[in-house]
Order: C-alpha cells, then structure tokens, then sequence
C-alpha cells in the first residue's frame, strides 16, 4: 500500500453544532442550537456563524431536505458576514458546482480569503487545489506553504495532508518521522484518513515497526469516523485473520460500509461473498447488483463479472 493522494473528503466534519458569540447568550435559548428553527431565528439575528450551520445542513441535508441553492445562499451571507469558514466551505461549493456553476478561479479566491482571515479549513483546501493540480496549476511547494498554514490553525485535515507530503517528500525534503506525528495528531483531531494512513503503515511497516493489531486499531476508528477505505482494510483483516481471528461475517459487514461509502473494490468483493455464501447467505441477484455497482466504481474485473452472472 501506497500514501497516495486522494482529494480530502468533502463534508465529512464540517459542518457541527457550533457555539455562538458572546453577543448571543443573553438571549433565550428555548431550541437546541443545531435546531433548524432555532438557527434561522438566530442567522436572522446577524449572527453568521448559525448561516453557516443552517447552511451546512442544507447542503447535507441534516434534518432538512437537501437544498443545494439554499446552502449555497447561507453560506454566502456567512461569509459576508465575516464568518471565514463559510468562505471556506461557499469556496468548495463553486469548486464542485454545488447550487451554483462551477468557477474554480472563485473557489480560490474564497480559499485565499478565508485563509487569509484566519481558517485553517480555507488554507486546506486551498492547499488540495495545488496538491492535486486537477483544477489548478499543480504547485506542491505551494500545496506544503499552505497545508502547514491550517495545521498551524489547528485544521485536521490540513496536518493529515501535511503528514502525507513529509512522508512521502513531496514538495518538501522527505521525513517519516515528522509524517508520521503529523499523522499521529490529526488522526487524533478528528481527521479519518490519517487515521487509515497510519493503519498501512503499521500494517506495512513503515517509518513504524510492523504492528498489524495496531494497524486494526488504526483502521477502526477511521472507519468509525466514516472513512471507507478504513472499514475496507480492516474487513481484510477480518477475512485473512490479520490481527484478529477470521470472521467472514464481520468483513462482509464491514465492506457493506466500504462498499456503501464508495469503495468500489469493497463492492466486488462483497459480490463476491454473496456469490460464494461467505459470511453471508448465498444470493446472486444480490452479488450481481454489487458487481454492478462496483464496476460503475471503476473497477473492470467487476464488469465482467456483470455479465458472467447475467
């Protein structure tokens, strides 16, 4: 296994129950503050970091019905708030074409402005842009400035992506040691994927001594934490014994996760163990439908194995 890079995930985290100003308390506080009625009454108020909230939830649809345009316009009145992250997160809304077209040159420039006002998740996601040169000039000197910008402010994600370029030596001279403790922290503040990257190296031995039940630790809590990659080594963990006694029904439980968050190859191998009956009861109209999936995941063997069970 390989640290490659993958674009960070987009709303996982992003968007919680946030704690108001100071301006804010003395008011009555009969709702919860993530209740959508109470953050309208609240964003209504001028207080711009419940915009953002109320906007996250329309984007992801948390208790409301998803409404792209309507996120897209709270998190645009946060941001004109003053409300660096809902620059941020108005900046990955243009990148994607979410509820508006998508312009990445505007995507930029809300990155650059809500990095410049102080948000870490801005200089991260600045710092991808540059990283993966998919809509951007690719620049990972500029990519390793920015990343440390928002680890400096605290952002998970951006001192994962850090820890991925100083063990690798991308854009920076190459340093396990310091990769791994960028790691090590950001797994530890909430970020899923460093949590998976530090579950293959333990598993690989690398930069750390072999260790595979930490490596299973490691993959549990990224797949916890919603990662799917995570939850996909770990169900091979569970399926070859590494680490654990062999339990076919748990990793078909746990590629269902993989599988459901987008793991192509979880999907296959799920198919798999529905076509076999391995931890699973046998059903190859089920196995088929998720050789189907996973071949629309990109993963050619899958296809084939469509029309071998047609």
């Amino acid at each position: 296994m390989t640290q490659e890079y993958r674009a960070p995930a987009i709303f996982a985290a992003a968007f919680i129950t946030l704690l108001f100003g100071a301006g804010c308390r003395n008011r009555p506080q009969k709702k919860s503050p993530g209740d959508t009625a109470f953050l309208t009454i609240e964003c209504d108020l001028w207080n711009y970091q419940a915009c953002f909230a109320l906007g996250g939830k329309y984007a992801t649809g948390d208790g409301v019905a998803e409404n792209d345009a309507r996120g897209v316009a709270l998190l645009q009145r946060a941001c004109d708030g003053g409300y660096a992250q809902g620059c941020s997160v108005w900046g990955l809304m243009f990148e994607l074409g979410r509820g508006v077209a998508q312009d990445t040159s505007r995507a930029v420039t809300l990155y650059r402005k809500a990095c410049e006002a102080g948000d870490g998740l801005g200089c991260g996601y600045l710092a991808a842009m540059y990283d993966s040169g998919e809509r951007t000039a690719k620049d990972q000197a500029a990519a390793v400035k920015l990343y440390q910008e928002g680890c400096d402010r605290n952002n998970a994600m951006s001192c994962g992506e850090l820890g991925r370029m100083y063990f690798i030596g991308s854009g920076v001279a190459k340093d396990e040691a310091r990769g791994v403790a960028l790691y090590r922290g950001a797994c530890d503040g909430g970020y899923p994927r460093a949590c998976e990257a530090l579950g293959v190296l333990y598993e690989d031995g690398t930069g750390v001594g072999k260790d595979q039940a930490h490596a299973n630790e490691f993959y549990q809590r990224a797949c916890d934490a919603g990662d799917a990659p995570g939850c996909f080594f770990l169900a091979g963990s569970y399926l070859n014994g590494s680490g654990v006694a062999k339990d076919f029904a748990r990793a078909a439980e746990l590629n269902q996760r993989a599988c459901d968050g987008g793991e192509g190859g979880a999907c296959a191998f799920l198919a798999f163990c529905y076509e076999r009956g391995m931890g699973v009861a046998k059903d190859l109209a089920r196995a088929r439908e998720l050789y189907k999936t996973a071949c629309g995941l990109g993963e050619k063997n899958a296809c084939d194995d469509v029309a071998r069970l047609h």
